[in-house]
């Protein structure tokens, strides 16, 4: 029993530090005016969050819109809303 304990611990010990080194990584893309500011705000984020990275491309807003609507980026940026269709 004490042997069954032990590999348990053993194994939870070993999980949590391949857990705890994992990186959840974010891609967004879109509008190149505000990218100074985005790579300055994940840059800091990351830094408070190292398990976090986020990852801006600023390719301008069609690029943006056309990659959230393909499903290639987590996550868009436009200078002006989206139209219906687009959000279809």
């Amino acid at each position: 029993m004490k042997r069954i304990a032990g590999i348990l611990l053993i194994g939870l010990g070993l999980a949590s530090f391949f857990l705890a080194e994992a990186t959840l990584s974010i891609t967004g893309a879109g509008a190149t005016f505000p990218y100074p500011m985005y790579s300055k705000w994940f840059d800091e984020y990351h830094k408070k969050n190292p398990s976090l990275e986020i990852n801006y491309q600023s390719i301008g807003s069609g690029g943006g819109i056309r990659q959230v609507t393909e499903g290639t980026v987590d996550f868009g940026a436009s200078d002006g809303p989206m139209s219906d269709e687009q959000l279809k």
